[in-house]
């Protein structure tokens, strides 16, 4: 929220619902910001979606 990206939760339980609202009631700083941007390596942990070998594998399962 801090960086205005869209968070969508999956939650089907009413009272999850509501904890996931209460986002509101601290911020992080800056520093931990630094830090979790650091984690974006910008490839997948499991599969690159650029492998043509990977894309082929995908569309055999449809």
């Amino acid at each position: 929220m801090q960086k205005d990206v869209v968070i969508i939760p999956k939650c089907t339980h009413k009272e999850r619902m509501q904890e996931n609202f209460d986002i509101f009631d601290f911020a992080l700083t800056d520093a931990e910001m630094t830090q979790i941007e650091g984690l974006d390596t910008g490839k997948s942990l499991f599969f690159s979606h650029h492998d043509p070998e990977t894309v082929e594998w995908f569309m055999s399962i449809l």
